[in-house]
This record gives structure tokens, C-alpha cells and sequence, in this order.
């Protein structure tokens, strides 16, 4: 992982959770054709065919949306072992600025130094997770 997965660490977080809400909708969409089959009269085999193969597209969709959030789920657990091997105090910069999204003014704030130390201390920071092996 380099830095630039730490970059887009938010921003893929917030497409798997995107993601999640879309499956909870498929889900939802199943339960409503499954029950309608269920409720279907025995006499057309035609139309309980077609909503057959409707259900089954909407779960191969959903078995391929879940193999890319596992993915990328992945992805973010390894980006916060890497960010867990860089020393303090750098890996709070880090951790506040690319998982927590707080600006370098709001952290130089809380952790009581100047902006100019702490964007110094940023891009030390940024090394430092690069070269975590």
C-alpha cells in the first residue's frame, strides 16, 4: 500500500457502505418477487419462469457486488495494519487527516502545535508510510 491508498481510504469506504445499501435493496426486491411467487397462481408456468429468472439475475448481481466489497474491504484492513506499523506521533496524523478526515489546521489544534509543524510533520508522515514494509 502507498499513500495514495491512504488518500482514497474515505472515499472507498464510502462506496462500500454505497454498496451495502444497494445489496440491502436488492435483498429487499427479492423478498418482494419471492413473495409474489409464492402468491402466483399454480396455472402460468410462463411467468413464474420469468420472475425465476429475474431472482436469479438480481443474486448473481449481488454475489459480484459482495466479491468487490469483500475486496475492497480487504484493501482498507491492510491500509490500517501498514498505517498501525508507523511510530507515533506520526500515525495519528495520519489516522485524524485520512481515516478521521479532519484537516491539518483542526489537527495541529488538537494536538497543540503550530500548522507549519504539523504539515512538516504530515509529510514526514507520508514517508514514513511509504516505506513501512
Amino acid at each position: 500500500m502507498n499513500r495514495n491508498d491512504l488518500k482514497d481510504y474515505r472515499y472507498n469506504k464510502r462506496w462500500i457502505e454505497g454498496r451495502m445499501e444497494y445489496i440491502e435493496e436488492y435483498k429487499s426486491s427479492i423478498t418482494k418477487i419471492t413473495t409474489t411467487l409464492s402468491d402466483m397462481p399454480k396455472g402460468s408456468k410462463k411467468v413464474e419462469d420469468s420472475i425465476a429468472e429475474k431472482v436469479a439475475i438480481l443474486l448473481d448481481n449481488i454475489d459480484d457486488l459482495l466479491k468487490k466489497v469483500v475486496e475492497q474491504s480487504n484493501r482498507q484492513k491492510e491500509i490500517l495494519e501498514q498505517l498501525e506499523k508507523v511510530e507515533q506521533p506520526y500515525r495519528n496524523i495520519l489516522e485524524a487527516v485520512y481515516i478521521q478526515g479532519k484537516t491539518l489546521v483542526t489537527v495541529a489544534s488538537e494536538m497543540d502545535y503550530s500548522y507549519v509543524h504539523i504539515c512538516r510533520e504530515h509529510g514526514v508522515a507520508l514517508s514514513k508510510f511509504d516505506n513501512v514494509i
